[in-house]
């Protein structure tokens, strides 16, 4: 029984160990979580369907819960937090539902909570249709997932074009991050 982020880590460690270039081998290889909330949803789930109906001896268990522990408590380790929606649907609610979740255990022991301070979203829905992938962040603040003061971009572009430029753009600007998170912790024991 793994969480989708642990699922990753190991499938990363495979790919890695084989020489095989991925977004999940350099996850593992920088100790960097992966959460997919919907893994079945995917090319993950016609294989394992099929692993599973042609008599291998393949069982594995995503625990979506322990998803949702794990990214939480991401969020409540973290001094400040910052989200990149690309589209929406579940991966946005779940990252969103974070903040919410941590505001209420966090007042339950009278501290206060911290929602998003930086947000980018890109999308092309418009808010008119009232579906989750183009609500405003207005929407967000008002649940208490972005911070009133934060620092938010709206992008009504399509990913495929919108991301490979702004990583571009931060790749030209940036050369290394100055604090990089230690979310070791999350795979102790896998190794």
């Amino acid at each position: 029984k793994y969480s989708s982020a642990e699922f990753l880590y190991l499938f990363g460690k495979e790919l890695s160990s084989l020489g095989i270039k991925s977004i999940v081998a350099k996850a593992y290889e920088n100790k960097v979580p992966v959460f997919c909330p919907a893994i079945v949803d995917s090319g993950y789930g016609i294989a394992y369907l099929l692993n599973r109906k042609y008599g291998r001896d393949f069982d594995i268990t995503i625990d979506q819960m322990r998803d949702f522990e794990q990214l939480t408590e991401i969020k409540a380790r973290a001094e400040n937090s910052g989200v990149i929606y690309i589209g929406g649907g579940v991966p946005k609610d779940f990252i969103q539902l974070t903040t919410v979740s941590v505001s209420l255990t966090e007042s339950r022991r009278g501290e206060h909570a911290h929602p998003h301070k930086y947000a980018i979203q890109i999308t092309t829905d418009s808010p008119q249709w009232g579906g989750l992938s183009g609500c405003t962040f207005e929407e967000a603040i008002s649940w208490g997932k972005e911070a009133k003061e934060g620092r938010n971009v709206q992008c009504y572009c399509d990913a495929t074009i919108a991301l490979p430029i702004i990583v571009h753009a931060l790749a030209e600007r940036i050369d290394k991050r100055e604090k990089v998170p230690d979310l070791s912790w999350l795979f102790k024991g896998l190794e």
